[in-house]
């Protein structure tokens, strides 16, 4: 080849390398964020225009505690993410049956040679000389079979990890269940909790605001002082401002419920369900423990993890052993204006008899992987037992605070009647009538969060145990 088109093809070589280079590198981190942002700003657009996404339907109507879990586990993002752990299992298997099927792969080629092969050379003298040229052109096909026979055992170690892998999918999903339906059921009891709060707020309110009422039309009469109507506007005005906070806990609670459900905050549903006391005994602590065991997906993740963690050590132990293939190769060659053709088959054996320790360098580490993995696994247990016995605790304490605060509503009700009977003959005074009701607001208060205390207890228990997730 001459100098002119030796440099020539370099050169073009050269810009072609450049143009891909260029084509695929990063964009910078101005360009980068400028892109961003103006996904971020179409996606506001998005939402200004009321454009909800899939994922965020608007519900309404009535809406149970069973409705809004049965919605979360078909729309909640988190679990719809934890889905596809459960499909990247499912990969995983299909990938490790190519540890035992066959490799089939085609190649070709083309190229261009300086000189083209002699057609024939003459020897006149001392000074020999070519006589024509051959094609400078040369294109190549081939293809190439391998299918493994023997590899050390790592067919069937691959296959059974793949199988765990896929059932550690599965309980990760099922652990996603479990946390979903825990999150709405507890959004859902404190978004009833909300509600009643309100309630209460509203109903104090509008007895104060009558009492102010009165106390004006008594002052008018000469029955009552000045004193008297102030201190039954501040009244009012304590119960405004605690009642502003209520109604904002209840908007932060319902949209937390939404949100926890994957649906649209401008969702406008009505709980059908309320707080109500709960007589259902409890199991007992071994029979809890039990069911723990039995249920919990972050125990059997743990033991998946630990048997993946085996299979690891079995992979290792597999590349002391030889490795045999069978192949076959089929290629056809074009030269000389002809194609040739060519084909072989056979066994391969590969063998490594000494690599350096890496294998016993990879064992340490699996074997110290497996050990960390039982260790994890026991953590898991412990834990397990000891978020059942926390949960038997709240659900005795909160069964208690239950019956406390309906026995103390009761009280807190009767003593407003004798302080309201009590006032209106005269006997009692304008301070203890407003203590009586404030002493009501707030047991009214206290009774419902002792229920709402005592649905989340009951929902611990049953979260401890691994029975949210069936």
């Amino acid at each position: 080849m001459n100098k002119l088109s030796a440099k020539s093809m370099l050169t073009g070589i050269v810009f072609l390398s450049t143009l891909l280079s260029a084509h695929g590198c990063a964009p910078s981190r101005s360009e980068y964020y400028d892109g961003l942002q103006r996904r971020r700003e179409r996606s506001y657009e998005r939402w200004r225009e009321g454009v909800e996404e899939e994922h965020a339907p608007h519900l309404e109507g009535e809406l149970s505690k069973e409705d809004a879990v049965r919605f979360a586990l078909g729309h909640s993002p988190r679990l719809l993410a934890a889905l596809q752990t459960e499909a990247e299992g499912r990969g995983r298997v299909v990938e490790a049956y190519s540890y035992a099927l066959p490799d089939v792969r085609v190649s070709g080629s083309y190229t261009r040679l300086d000189e083209g092969p002699p057609v024939f050379d003459i020897n006149a003298g001392a000074q020999p000389f070519r006589v024509g040229e051959g094609g400078k052109d040369r294109y190549n096909v081939a293809l190439d079979i391998t299918q493994p026979l023997y590899q050390g055992g790592a067919i069937p170690v691959a296959q059974r990890a793949a199988r765990l892998f896929s059932y550690l999918g599965e309980e990760m999903v099922r652990g996603a269940v479990e946390d979903t339906a825990f999150t709405v059921f507890n959004a859902y009891y404190r978004t009833l909790l909300a509600q009643h709060l309100v309630e209460v707020e509203e109903a104090a309110l509008e007895s104060a605001e009558a009492h102010l009422e009165a106390a004006r039309a008594r002052r008018e009469e000469g029955m009552a002082r000045d004193y008297d109507v102030l201190r039954a506007r501040v009244e009012v005005s304590n119960i405004e401002a605690s009642l502003i906070q209520s109604r904002q806990e209840k908007q932060e609670a319902y949209t937390a419920l939404m949100r926890a459900m994957g649906a649209s905050q401008t969702s406008e549903v009505v709980l059908s369900d309320e707080l109500s006391e709960t007589d259902a005994a409890a199991p007992a602590f071994e029979e809890a423990v039990n069911a723990a065991f039995q249920n919990r997906p972050d125990i059997f993740q743990a033991t998946i993890e630990a048997d993946l963690q085996q299979e690891a050590v079995a992979e290792v132990r597999t590349r002391y052993f030889p490795r045999l293939d069978a192949f076959f190769n089929y290629g056809q060659e074009y030269a000389e204006g002809s194609w040739d053709d060519e084909w072989r088959g056979g066994l391969r054996l590969n063998w490594t008899l000494f690599d350096g320790l890496a294998r016993e360098g990879a064992m340490i580490q699996r074997r110290a992987e497996l050990r960390r993995a039982e260790i994890l696994l026991g953590d898991a247990e412990q834990r397990a037992i000891k978020d059942v016995r926390d949960a038997l605790y709240e659900v005795e304490s909160a069964d208690e605070m239950a019956r406390s605060q309906e026995m103390n509503l009761q009280r807190a009700q009767e003593a407003q009647r004798l302080v309201e009977e009590g006032y209106r003959e005269g006997i009692n005074t304008e301070i203890e009538l407003l203590d009586a009701r404030s002493a009501m607001t707030r047991a009214r208060g206290l009774y419902y969060r002792a229920l709402y205390r005592q649905k989340t207890a009951r929902l611990m228990l049953r979260r401890a145990t691994g029975e949210l997730a069936k």
